[in-house]
């Protein structure tokens, strides 16, 4: 099989100057979006609660679990986005994680994909790429989102660790860079791919920005689809960052149409 995606759906209540617009979310949820726009084979490990209200939303069915569905909001109106947790489902275990896999993504919004369980996805898939939240964040006691250090275990894991320039703040990059592919995305100012001494960046494609949410994740997705296709890493991450500039443009999770999905593996083809 291809790639196997790790990671919670979520409901997600997203705060903006233009209203406020509730969701399906998680890395899962807009990750398999754009592999099945891609005809990427791909299966989900996600866990819900008995109140999830988007089943019909997403093309992979949850692990339904007692207890709510883990409840996230983004709150857009300030200079930076607030983001917090009001309810957790629990977490994804080994045994949930069946299989063999071309790439195994570590797409964790909240920690549901703990060491074990990281431990248990680096056993079955060939190359394991991860979304840094799945390290960095914790949840305080108030349900804020904070970021740690991760520790010298969880990244001897991964082998290609995608961070958002804020997370990337937090790492020593230049040290990581000799052990595993980092991928640092800036948003409008697009992505940098370091891998031992070798550096690259690719600007951003063009976008009409409707909600930023979810952008990371479809392009850890697009990056995923080339690696499994056997792409190096310039061309994953062309196709990345298409899968990222189209998610925008979308409220919730994008619906690529079938031109969109071809252009996207098109773009693994330098200009």
């Amino acid at each position: 099989m291809s790639i196997l995606v790790v990671g919670h759906y979520l409901h997600d209540t997203l705060f903006g100057n233009a209203g406020t617009h509730r969701t399906v979310g998680g890395t899962a949820a807009y990750a398999s979006a754009i592999l099945e726009a891609l005809g990427e084979s791909h299966e989900v490990v996600a866990k819900v609660g008995e109140d999830f209200l988007y089943a019909d939303a997403v093309s992979r069915p949850a692990i339904v679990v007692p207890g709510p569905t883990t409840s996230f909001i983004d709150d857009y109106r300030g200079p930076e986005r607030l983001e917090r947790v009001e309810a957790l489902t629990p977490a994804i275990e080994p045994d949930d994680l069946r299989g063999a896999w071309e790439v195994g993504l570590a797409g964790a919004v909240v920690g549901e994909v703990p060491l074990r369980t990281l431990q248990r996805l680096r056993r079955i898939s060939r190359t394991v790429v991860a979304d840094a939240q799945s390290i960095l964040r914790e949840i305080s006691p108030r349900g804020e989102v904070v970021l740690r250090r991760p520790s010298e275990e969880v990244l001897g894991l991964i082998d290609v660790l995608k961070a958002s320039r804020r997370e990337a703040e937090l790492l020593d990059v230049r040290a990581l860079q000799g052990k595993l592919t980092v991928v640092v995305t800036d948003g409008k100012e697009g992505c940098t791919v370091l891998r031992g001494s070798a550096r690259f960046h690719l600007p951003a494609y063009p976008a009409r920005e409707k909600d930023p949410t979810g952008a990371g994740d479809c392009f850890l997705a697009g990056f995923a689809a080339a690696l499994a296709r056997g792409l190096p890493l310039e061309s994953a991450a062309r196709v990345g960052a298409w899968c990222g500039a189209r998610a925008v443009e979308h409220i919730g999770l994008p619906r690529l149409t079938p031109q969109e999905a071809r252009a996207a593996m098109q773009c693994a083809r330098p200009p």
